[in-house]
């Protein structure tokens, strides 16, 4: 059997049949054993002790327990904190052949006075414990023996592996009707290379529930929901449902489930709202905003007296790990502004959730989350749909379509159609080609009217300017071309040609960069 155990959260345990021997004596022996580890016992009475390991550099802390059932002692070390690659690296029978070996010292040290020993502890037993062996600080963390039990609700585990199972579903669903609509393009022959405000799919995304900065501030605030739901891939969709578990089974039992779906519902529309605020036009997806702010949450319930203190300072040191490892801004092709809203979100939600719970009114208890976040919610979404800057992403698609069938169809004017004759190219020039110069001037003027993102913006200055010098390029092939003079407009064409090639060579630096 291998030392090491994996899993979310990973396990070891053994259990102690006692049979003729009194389960009080072993505990006794069992808490001797802690105090000579140096571990922090957190519970003692009849039915078990729970302590917890030293923080080190190997460690965040293990929640060593022992309970009583039915006449056998059952021995479990748990970790608290979020595991690299989901194992213990053997910590946790470490930990169990540690206590063994400890309790045998301690039995043949108190072996003459167990029982007076014992008798004295259990009477020393206050009434009211922070803790309880039956309802342990994280109690959803108990729920999770067994890769099934993730999707299965409990008691103190229910909103977390519905949130799972909808994730999971609407995935599916989407991923076929992605398929069946890249399917029907390809036959089609529709370009489908990227996934962006450009491409013709944009339609299809924002129908499921794909956020967009356009269609937000345009009044489809649902979407700030609805892409919470959504992810662009299954190693998306495993990493959050993986971290989402583990977060959730921390916090849940301690919100009680309608506040922590209210709070995991607010957090993630905060997010995505700050994501819209902040990102340009790109389409936005999954549960990652909302997620963050769960651990915005968490970090905020850390710092009361919501947690034991040994817990505390176990899941803070993972909890910062954690966050420190996956917010890192440098990072490419991650929605960060998600990330940080709900966050900071969390964190101050978190604070609002501890007051509420902590309150002597009952009505606010119950209440007081939903109510006051539903209010900052409602008002955080119309302050930034009112006063985010609405893009001309759409006239700026429009403008870009338009000039480049112009250029086309002057390039054929003044370079093709060599089958007819020189008076009737000079009639198609005058009478198509110069009032398609006309609106490419006009195009021109409309790109440096756009309010757009700086890269945006950038591309519509160069558009325009480069508009302009055609425009000026094929006034002069026309007035050579109609004046059959081949000196007089040529050193005015070369310099047009050469200020043409300029800006194009300044448009490829500009988007390279």
């Amino acid at each position: 059997m291998s030392n090491i155990a994996w899993g979310i959260t990973p396990y070891k345990s053994v259990t102690i049949p006692l049979e003729d021997y009194n389960a009080d004596h072993y505990l006794t022996l069992v808490y001797q054993a802690m105090l000579n580890r140096g571990w922090h016992i957190d519970y003692f009475d009849h039915d078990g002790i729970m302590a917890y390991t030293n923080i080190s550099l190997e460690s965040y802390a293990e929640e060593v327990s022992v309970r009583i059932i039915n006449n056998n002692a059952v021995i479990k070390s748990e970790c608290i904190g979020v595991q690299a690659l989901f194992t213990d690296y053997g910590k946790n029978q470490k930990n169990l052949d540690l206590l063994l070996d400890e309790i045998i010292y301690a039995e043949f040290h108190l072996k003459d006075n167990l029982q007076q020993t014992a008798q004295e502890m259990m009477d020393s037993v206050p009434e009211n414990q922070f803790a309880s062996i039956t309802t342990p600080p994280m109690a959803g963390k108990e729920k999770l023996h067994g890769f099934f039990s993730v999707f299965v609700p409990q008691s103190k585990y229910f909103i977390t592996p519905l949130l799972v199972i909808i994730n999971s579903s609407i995935f599916i669903i989407t991923t076929v009707v992605l398929a069946i609509a890249f399917t029907k393009a390809s036959q089609a022959q529709v370009p489908v290379t990227n996934i962006d405000i450009e491409n013709p799919f944009e339609n299809i995304l924002v129908f499921l529930g794909f956020s967009s900065r356009a269609q937000v501030l345009n009044g489809k605030v649902w979407l700030l929901v609805s892409n919470t739901f959504l992810h662009v891939s299954l190693l998306h969709l495993v990493g959050n449902m993986v971290t989402l578990v583990y977060v959730g089974s921390i916090i849940e039992s301690k919100l009680g489930k309608w506040n922590y779906l209210f709070l995991y519902l607010f957090t993630g529309t905060i997010a995505s709202m700050i994501s819209v605020i902040w990102r340009d036009e790109q389409l936005s997806a999954g549960a990652s905003g909302a997620i963050f702010g769960l651990f915005g949450i968490l970090l905020a319930l850390l710092s009361t007296n919501m947690y034991e203190r040994n817990v505390r300072k176990a899941l803070l040191i993972s909890t910062l790990i954690f966050i420190v490892l996956n917010i890192n801004p440098f990072r490419e092709g991650i929605d960060h502004a998600a990330h940080f809203g709900g966050l900071f979100s969390g964190y101050i939600f978190g604070f609002i959730a501890y007051l509420s719970l902590t309150h002597k009114s009952t009505f606010i208890k119950k209440y007081g989350i939903g109510a006051v976040g539903i209010v900052l919610v409602f008002l955080f979404v119309l302050t930034g749909v009112k006063f985010t800057h609405q893009y001309d992403q759409e006239k700026f698609t429009q403008l870009k379509t338009q000039s480049e069938d112009i250029s086309r169809n002057l390039h054929k004017y003044f370079y093709g159609y060599d089958e007819i004759s020189r008076d009737e190219r000079l009639y198609k020039i005058e009478t198509e080609a110069l009032p398609s110069i006309k609106k490419y001037r006009l195009i021109a003027a409309d790109f440096k009217k756009l309010n757009l993102p700086k890269p945006k913006k950038r591309e519509a200055e160069i558009r325009s300017k480069l508009i302009i010098e055609h425009s000026h390029f094929y006034d002069l092939l026309y007035h050579e071309f109609k004046e059959k003079n081949f000196v007089k407009y040529r050193t005015e064409i070369n310099k047009s040609t050469e200020k043409i090639n300029t800006l194009r060579y300044e448009w490829g630096t500009f988007e390279e960069n």
